[in-house]
């Protein structure tokens, strides 16, 4: 994606939320504490913390204010052939649900962050951290009342915090539950989803629906205000777990099953060839990683979670993490 003549809002909101990110990594939000035992305030962009089920540490005001960074709510869709906004190698979060599915550009993700649609009549948000690299899948319905998510502006472990408008609740994007508020506690059933180029996609699903950019007049789509901070090794606000051997912002397959989690990292991938058959958990995985264009492609039975994310949210979320093949294969030197 190449710049366009000038950013809209949205870009200066991203970019003001990477900006603002290594001031507030180190002293937190107005009036936050330390991590060394300060008290966090209760409220951040009119958010409560209460109960707070997270070190108050971890949680940090990332830049935009609530909602600065539009979710879509009223989502439109087109056949393939009508979406000229993308093209055979774009990738795209592709889900299916109840024999009907539908991809949503990664590069309009990027910007919106949230998607909250119905699917097969099913209540669900689609949603993609763009600082973790997760694009994620929910049912957002608790309790018989369909919640409706918006983009905080803040981060929890360096990675976007949803809320929903019903309770005011704060979401972990990477882990669907509720950190804070009415519903603290509270966890999204997951949905699978896939991220890879349209053209795979729908060899899968060939009767996807794509997305309509949801403000192209306000929004150049084409320009990704990420792109420095994909190449930055920095994790700009705290995590409770590190590891530096692999590069921070390097994809990651993760898989979890009966509690225990194991990392598919890119680079070891590409080391083994870039076709990999292992077993989790008594379950067969195979996994094919095209290093060229960044992606995974994977067969991975049900009952097993699948996360798709940068490494250092992997390791934030996930502290105790196997990494498939360590003892087998050395990281590259990073660059």
């Amino acid at each position: 994606m190449t710049p366009g003549p000038s950013r809209s809002a949205c870009a200066i909101a991203v970019a003001l939320f990477l900006a603002t990110a290594l001031g507030r990594a180190a002293e937190g939000p107005p009036g936050a504490g330390t991590p060394d035992g300060g008290v966090a305030p209760q409220t951040i962009n009119g958010l409560r913390l209460v109960p707070l089920l997270v070190k108050a540490e971890l949680v940090r005001a990332g830049g935009p204010a609530r909602d600065q960074i539009k979710a879509v709510d009223d989502p439109q869709f087109v056949t393939p052939e009508q979406a000229t906004w993308v093209v055979g190698d774009t990738p795209v979060i592709g889900i299916e649900l109840n024999g009907e599915a539908r991809a949503y550009p990664v590069h309009l993700m990027e910007r919106h962050q949230i998607v909250n649609d119905v699917l097969a009549g099913v209540p669900i948000a689609v949603s993609y951290d763009p600082l973790a690299g997760t694009p994620l899948g929910f049912r957002r319905s608790v309790a018989g009342k369909n919640l409706h998510f918006g983009v905080s502006g803040l981060v929890y472990n360096a990675c976007s915090l949803m809320y929903d408008r019903e309770t005011q609740s704060l979401w972990s994007q990477f882990t669907g539950q509720a950190i804070s508020g009415p519903l603290a506690g509270t966890r999204l059933d997951r949905i699978r989803v896939r991220q890879e180029p349209r053209d795979l996609w729908l060899g899968r699903a060939s009767a996807s629906m794509v997305l309509v950019r949801p403000d192209p007049k306000g929004i150049d789509y084409r320009y990704s205000p990420y792109k420095a901070y994909w190449l930055q090794e920095e994790i700009p606000f705290p995590v409770a777990a590190k590891d530096s051997r692999f590069h921070s912002k390097e994809l990651v397959l993760g898989v979890v099953a009966q509690g225990k989690a194991r990392a598919y990292l890119g680079s070891l991938l590409t080391a083994a060839g870039g076709r990999v058959t292992d077993d989790f958990q008594g379950k067969r995985i195979r996994i094919l990683y095209d290093s060229e264009a960044a992606f995974m492609q994977w067969e991975i039975p049900k009952g097993i979670e699948v996360t798709e994310a940068y490494w250092f949210a992997w390791k934030a979320f996930h502290p105790d993490t196997e990494i498939w093949s360590d003892s087998k294969a050395t990281p590259p030197p990073k660059p």
